[in-house]
């Protein structure tokens, strides 16, 4: 465990890092739907999210690894540093109208989406067993500076990258490129002493199998369900609302309050899971997942209706996030918390990368309410598996 003032200083360089991470996150995400359905049409819409969180899922492998061998903060930059790769390369496709070129970005960009989830576990290695909840959620909040911030810039990084004679929704990536290697800095000076490596590496511990750890398998689970329906439904909405004929301010203003209730409340769950327990989070997430796919059945051509169900839908994401994660830091054994952790964010990916799968096809074809009795029904039946899977711990 690390000493009081290296905690301090850990905590301060991931959150500033988290600020920036999190602006070029949500400078880029909604606009690469955007940019993917006016190169490749509207059911390519849901291709950003898609990619981006396949990206993000297997590059938690590697990004897993470098911590056991070199530390985390190694791996965050190194996270950061392909994510800035991923924005040039989005550009460049855009420019020259070549779509593979953007797609890559895509999937380059899911290094960075990798390096911020990673965060909240280099934030539980250096918090003591009372406060894992706590330190969890406020990385997982220093994210909403930046991914408040990052969509309502969609108008002045539209009016940058014309003045500089880009193409359309690209101005987005510059920013990107500039946030990241301003994170990478801050990490790269401030973080050290850095949390420790895990002390086994991936050649010595022993295999993992989910199925011996049901408590963690439960927590995995449930994120990764709550990570879908998210995207599943988030991924599409600037696209649906397009359709619908709101403005891009309009757009940029539900992103924001949709990713504000992803990260701006994460300190209140945090400490719910310390005081309640992680379990009792992860359920109250899920909750205000099925309340908000439940208002977009029937309302999902109300602007009002659509603004308030997507900050619902932040809330919950939040709460499963930062209970799972907790659940994950302590329940783990500590010869296989490396190896667990990466297994709940490439399942977490992964299942968000079929979110966006589905979501493109079902949302352009069907629309949005058919999208949401999805979810719905999806939630509900894992639910009762989780159910299940903790009668057995």
């Amino acid at each position: 465990m690390a000493q009081p003032a290296s905690r301090v200083r850990v905590l301060t360089a991931l959150m500033i890092a988290q600020v920036m991470a999190g602006l070029a996150h949500g400078v880029t995400f909604s606009m690469g739907a955007l940019l993917s359905a006016e190169m490749a049409g509207p059911a390519w819409g849901g291709a950003a999210s898609t990619v981006t969180t396949i990206g993000a899922g297997l590059w938690a492998i590697p990004l897993a690894r470098i911590v056991q061998r070199r530390g985390r903060r190694a791996s965050l930059s190194t996270g950061l540093a392909l994510g800035s790769l991923g924005a040039a390369s989005a550009l460049v496709g855009a420019q020259t109208v070549i779509y593979p070129f953007v797609l890559l970005g895509f999937f380059l960009l899911g290094a960075a989406v990798a390096m911020n989830l990673q965060s909240r576990f280099a934030a539980a290695d250096v918090a003591d067993e009372r406060h894992k909840g706590r330190d969890i959620s406020l990385v997982v909040w220093a994210t909403t500076v930046g991914a408040v911030l990052g969509p309502n810039l969609f108008g002045p990084t539209e009016a940058l990258g014309q003045a500089l004679g880009l193409a359309s929704f690209t101005g987005a990536y510059l920013v990107c490129i500039v946030a990241q290697w301003i994170a990478i800095l801050v990490l790269q000076v401030m973080l050290r002493p850095q949390p420790a490596p895990v002390a086994a590496r991936s050649t010595d511990a022993p295999k993992v199998r989910l199925s011996d750890h049901p408590v963690v398998a439960s927590a995995i689970l449930t994120n990764a369900i709550s990570h879908f329906a998210m995207i599943a439904i988030m991924s599409m909405t600037a696209v649906h609302m397009h359709g619908h004929g709101a403005s891009m301010t309009l757009i940029g203003l539900t992103i924001s309050f949709h990713v504000g209730g992803m990260y701006g409340l994460a300190p209140v769950f945090g400490f719910l899971a310390d005081k309640i327990g992680s379990l009792q989070t992860m359920l109250l997430g899920m909750g205000m997942t099925l309340t908000a796919a439940g208002l977009l059945v029937p309302w999902s051509g109300n602007e009002t209706v659509v603004v308030a169900a997507l900050a619902l839908l932040g809330l919950g994401w939040s709460a499963t996030l930062v209970g799972s994660s907790a659940e994950v830091a302590a329940a783990a054994p500590p010869e296989h918390k490396a190896g667990l952790q990466g297994r709940s964010d490439l399942t977490m990916n992964l299942t968000g990368a079929a979110g966006g799968v589905v979501s493109g096809t079902v949302v352009s074809t069907f629309g949005m309410p058919v999208m949401a009795t999805g979810v719905i029904v999806l939630v509900a039946v894992v639910l009762l598996g989780n159910a299940a899977l903790r009668r057995r711990a």
